[in-house]
């Protein structure tokens, strides 16, 4: 027999190495059905709900293997432990290890939310808890609420809220508290597993996650009084507000520079403010300024009417921030106008005024352009004064008293809008915020704000009937 030559001995080598091992390659299958299950604990040491607990590392197995996803945002330990345990997920196990000393005769919780998920699809275990005590029972109480935004009547879905051994007002700015809790989408909060005892109660929408309140960008919550629990408590309702409006700061204390580019004029800028090209009948006329104003002279803006551009007169105003100025006038409807803005009507704070002469000519609306919103309440209680607040695109347009037990506004633009309802405590029309840090505590005033949407149709009366309105009673 003819023997094969070497090199082709050699390529026939070469290809069979290189060859079958790709085909014994392992990859993962595809099709079946997804896995929608989270993931079940199978074992646990020391077992949950121990007793007389005095371990420093807790083993979790599951059935499946397992991921931490955003723990540290979810985690809850309860009482709050000077020092964090560390957790180590591998596989299909969780260790949590202990470094803090444990208080004797107390039942602690770990709380991990949904931070514990299936690896491939990620599916969560919700609310997984872990639970023991170093004493000889596990504590049972419970306290159940709510934390409402105050001025908007909506559920507060951000909160922390906070329990104090301490009861001293200063508490919430100088210690961590024993216990606390996150409120859910609907502003519902829990705590379980509590001791008898006497507790202050605080909650924080915290900004800076130091679970103290320094800083009066942060809403609070509060009841004056201390919560004594001997029992399970439910239907606890904390408004949260700001102590203190955030305003920003005006920049009329810091002047544009004069521009540098060469060939080009810097000049005021000014805006008039219409709705669609066209002047609300209810409405003063709105000028808008880019920049803060020196000094600005009304003889110098001239309001013209009708086809015959005969002037009329107006009612001046100019906004305290200097950047605006408002023209009121009884606007006849579907009339043309014109606004004629000299040159030198207006200076700002560095120097600027207009290039030249502006004209703006624009058209009133008619009435047919709007419609009206009649609410009818069914409610019996006069003895307190509730106020309207109309919002479109959660801006607030109009308010006023419920006179009675009806409501109308006129004057609307076709819209859906939204209606909450001020319970004004202090009859000024208007809502006030509450007091933390002050002498008497004060709550704010209380807002509700009502589900359904007001459709309103142009040229039309729309009449809505029987709506309800209540306000749960808060504690002191």
């Amino acid at each position: 027999m003819r023997k094969l030559p070497v090199y082709l001995v050699v390529l026939l080598l070469l290809w069979i190495a290189f060859a079958f091992p790709r085909c014994a390659q392992i990859v993962a299958p595809t099709g079946g059905p997804k896995d929608t299950l989270p993931p079940y604990l199978v074992r646990t040491v020391p077992p949950d709900s121990s007793l007389h607990f005095n371990s420093k590392k807790i083993e979790l197995d599951f059935n499946k293997f397992i991921q931490l996803s955003d723990l540290s945002k979810q985690l809850i330990i309860a009482p709050t432990p000077k020092r964090q345990p560390q957790f180590r997920s591998k596989l299909r196990s969780l260790s949590i290890t202990w470094f803090d000393t444990l208080k004797p005769n107390t039942t602690y919780i770990i709380n991990m939310g949904n931070a514990i998920e299936g690896i491939n699809e990620g599916n969560p275990i919700k609310n997984f808890r872990y639970v023991f005590s170093t004493g000889s029972y596990l504590d049972s109480l419970e306290i159940r609420g709510k934390v409402i935004t105050a001025k908007t009547g909506l559920p507060d879905s951000t909160a922390a809220v906070m329990l104090y051994v301490n009861t001293q007002d200063s508490v919430v700015s100088k210690e961590k508290p024993v216990y606390y809790a996150r409120t859910n989408g609907d502003g519902s909060f829990l705590f379980q597993n509590l001791p008898h005892g006497t507790f202050k109660i605080f909650a924080l929408d915290e900004t800076n996650g130091d679970l103290e309140y320094d800083d009066s960008t942060e809403a609070i919550a509060f009841i004056s009084q201390p919560l004594k629990v001997d029992s399970n408590i439910s239907g606890i309702t904390l408004l949260s507000f700001l102590e203190k409006e955030n305003v920003p700061k005006s920049s009329e204390a810091a002047p544009a520079p004069p521009s540098k580019e060469k060939g080009k004029i810097k000049k005021l800028q000014v805006g008039v403010q219409l709705n669609g090209s066209q002047q609300d009948l209810n409405k003063p006329l709105v000028v808008n300024f880019e920049t803060p104003l020196k000094e600005i002279d009304s003889s110098k803006i001239i309001l013209l009417e009708d086809t015959t551009y005969h002037p009329v007169p107006f009612v001046f105003h100019e906004d305290t921030m200097h950047k605006s100025v408002q023209l009121a006038y009884k606007w006849k409807e579907d009339m043309p106008y014109r606004l004629i803005l000299d040159s030198a009507f207006a200076t700002d704070t560095s120097g600027l005024t207009q290039a030249r002469p502006d004209t703006v000519n624009f058209r009133s609306k008619s009435l047919s352009d709007y419609g009206t919103l009649t609410l009818h309440f069914d409610t019996s209680d006069t003895t307190n004064l509730y106020v309207v607040q109309l919002y479109l695109n959660d801006q607030m347009l109009y308010s006023s008293p419920i006179k009675g037990n009806t409501w109308k506004q006129g004057y609307l633009d076709p819209g859906t809008y939204q209606v909450r309802i001020l319970k004004d405590d202090n009859h000024n029309g208007k809502w006030d915020r509450g007091c933390y840090y002050c002498k008497g505590k004060r709550q704010p005033e209380q807002v509700h704000s009502i589900p359904d949407k007001f459709s309103v149709k142009a040229n039309w009366d729309n009449d809505y009937n029987d709506l309800k309105f209540s306000f749960p009673e808060i504690q002191e």
